[in-house]
Order: structure tokens, then sequence, then C-alpha cells
């Protein structure tokens, strides 16, 4: 609990505010300053990012200590009323007025008068015009506060604390980085459920966090490592599994064959009529008749070929494993893709990409001596 002096009850918004002013008017020259030079250096990309950095951060310091300073003066008439009480309490009880502290700055029921030694619980009636007291012993040692203290970003008189929200939004903005790069950039262009998945629930714990006070940094930084692990956890079995990999992210869908629609497979897949068609014509396609085959593909889009396109040919070896329902389409069994390979020299688990054309089994290995198992799909 903090206790509040009468001193600084009366003088709260002397120099300390007045340092806050100063700051601001700082800050805004610099502003000022830094948008003349990029003014006189237009041409340089350089000073137009400046600009906006120290715009964007001035704008920031000017907020929060005009926020501050808004604050202190809407409170001070509160403030009046609960230092008439102080001296009043210090009369009655012939007290030094410098002994004399408050759990608040306005009148508030409940709130804690330190007297002397003595430490009383003032409780108002309805509209405040009277109060009684009655002496207490308080759990904890109390915190004295004396004079005003200048924080730069540390909170406000709201309990928030600044450098602690933008210190949890450096941790999220180098976790974001980190799973960016460490996944392959796949979130930034989903290919398949995980990687949005990912995308969703890691800015939804960023943004969840951030603003909760009770949550500390190393909390939050245990949070993000937590699903981290989750992620690159199921990455790595997917990976292993094709089985996994078709539970997690789902296979390809032929919705239209031939210009006929599987509507029930369509529909298992959440795709209405409207919808359908939509995605057919953002690719420009006006006439079912026309389409050989519309695919729906991992990340939820259409992939439509006309006959007047070749046919797409999907991959039947990824990362040293058989797509089987590739394998399927083409109408190729097992042994038939294993002998493919025979006749290559080269076994199931070295080829990072096969596709079959024209008969044959286009083969891309993996470099020799770089072979790794736990190889990640992107």
């Amino acid at each position: 609990m903090n206790l509040y002096s009468y001193q600084y009850l009366i003088h709260n918004f002397s120099v300390v505010n007045y340092l806050y002013i100063g700051l601001i008017i700082f800050v805004a020259a610099f502003i000022l300053i830094t948008g003349y030079i990029y003014y006189r250096n237009q041409n340089d990309f350089r000073f137009r990012n400046l600009f906006i950095l120290v715009s964007l951060v001035g704008a920031l310091v000017i907020a929060m200590q005009a926020g501050r300073i808004s604050e202190q003066r809407s409170s001070d008439s509160q403030t009046g009323q609960t230092v008439q009480i102080l001296k009043s309490i210090a009369k009655q009880k012939h007290v030094p007025i410098n002994q004399v502290y408050s759990s608040s700055n306005a009148l508030s029921d409940g709130m804690t008068i330190k007297v002397g030694k003595h430490f009383y619980v003032l409780n108002f009636n309805n509209d405040k015009t009277n109060y009684s007291m009655k002496e207490t012993r308080l759990v904890s040692h109390p915190k004295y506060i004396t004079k005003g203290q200048f924080k730069f970003g540390g909170g406000d008189n709201n309990g928030v604390d600044y450098g602690t929200i933008a210190l949890k939004f450096i941790v999220g903005f180098i976790m974001i980085v980190l799973q960016i790069n460490l996944s392959g950039k796949g979130n930034l262009a989903p290919s398949n459920a995980l990687d949005q998945l990912q995308n969703y629930i890691l800015g939804g714990i960023i943004g969840g966090v951030i603003y909760n006070s009770q949550i500390t940094v190393l909390q939050f930084v245990a949070i993000l490592l937590i699903w981290s692990v989750i992620v690159f956890t199921i990455k790595f079995l997917t990976s292993q599994s094709n089985i996994l990999d078709s539970i997690v992210n789902g296979t390809p869908q032929v919705l239209i064959q031939d210009g006929k629609v599987n509507v029930r497979r369509a529909l298992k897949n959440g795709i209405n009529a409207n919808e359908l068609s939509f995605k057919l014509r953002t690719d420009g396609i006006n006439d079912i008749s026309n389409v050989k085959t519309a695919t729906l593909e991992q990340n939820g889009q259409l992939t439509a070929t006309t006959y007047s396109d070749d046919s797409v040919n999907y991959p039947i070896i990824t990362d040293g494993q058989i797509d089987l329902t590739t394998m399927k389409h083409l109408k190729l069994t097992t042994d038939d893709v294993n002998k493919l390979l025979n006749e290559q020299h080269i076994t199931l688990k070295n080829v990072y990409l096969g596709q079959f054309e024209n008969g044959k089994l286009n083969i891309v290995p993996y470099p020799q001596n770089e072979r790794i198992t736990s190889k990640f799909k992107h």
C-alpha cells in the first residue's frame, strides 16, 4: 500500500509536472527539426524513415505525458477535499500535519489514514458530507510517498505500465520473426491449416497478454516458447507421417472433374454453389462445362484448369514420402513407384521432390551428405 504525505498532495503538480511539460516541448522541437532535415533531403529515403520513426516515438511520448498532466489536473479538485480532511484530522488528534498520510488523493470509502503512529479507516456516507474513523492495523508495511516522481514510461495513475507493455511488444515481435524464419516463412503465405492456425494463435497470445498486467514478461516468454514447441513438434510429426499430415493439414480435393461437380465432396468441405462459382470467376472461368479439373487446395484456394490448359501435375513424392492421393489419382501402386525409383538407383528417403510425367518419374534428390531426417514441409 502507498501512503501519500500532506506535502505530496499539495505539491504534486509542481516541479514534477513542469518536467513533463518540458519533455513534451523538447520532443515536439525534435520532431520539427527532423521534419526540416527531411524537407531539405527529400530524395534521401533514409531521412524519410527517420522522420517517420521520430514522429511516431515523439507522438507516443507526448501522448503519455499529456495524459499524465490531464489526469493530474482533473484530480486537483478531489485532492483539495482530501487535504482539508487531513488538516482537520491532524488538528483533532493534535498531530503535526507532516505526520499525516493518506492512501488516496481522492475521497473514497475505506481509505486508510496514518496519523502519527496510528492507522485509521475512514468510512463516508453516500454524499461524502460526513465520515467516521475506526482504528485499524496493516498487514504489511506501507510505502511512504513524500514527493512527486518523474516517470518517463513507468506507468500512469490508472496503473498502466507502459514500460512493461513496450517490453512485451518487443518480445512478441522477436518471437514472430523467429517463428517466421525458423518455419521457412510459411506464415507469410499460409499453405495449409497449421500455418494459418499458427498465425491466429500467436496473434491471440501476444494481443491477450500484452495488456494483462498480471502476466509478467518472463511468463509471457514462457507462454510463447510453449506454443513454439507445440507448433514445431506438430511440424516434425506431420513431416514424418502422411496420415497425420492429412489429418492436420488435409489433402487436395478434386471438386470438378471433366465439367462435372462432385456436390457431395464440395459440401463436405464447406463449399456451397455460390462460393464455388465465385472461386471459378476469380480464375476467369464462367462456364463449369469448360473445367477439366478444379481442386480445392490445402490452404482453401481453388486451382482450376480448363481443356485449353495443361493439366496440373501434383508431386507424387515430397520430403521422402509418397503422396497416396496423387498416386491413386495417377492410377499407380506403391510397387510401381518403388520400381521407378529402383530404375534410377535411388531410395525413397533420399527424394526431395518427385513428379510423374509422360510415364517417367522426374526426381529432385536431396544433396549428398545433407539429408536431414526432420525436414519440415513448407
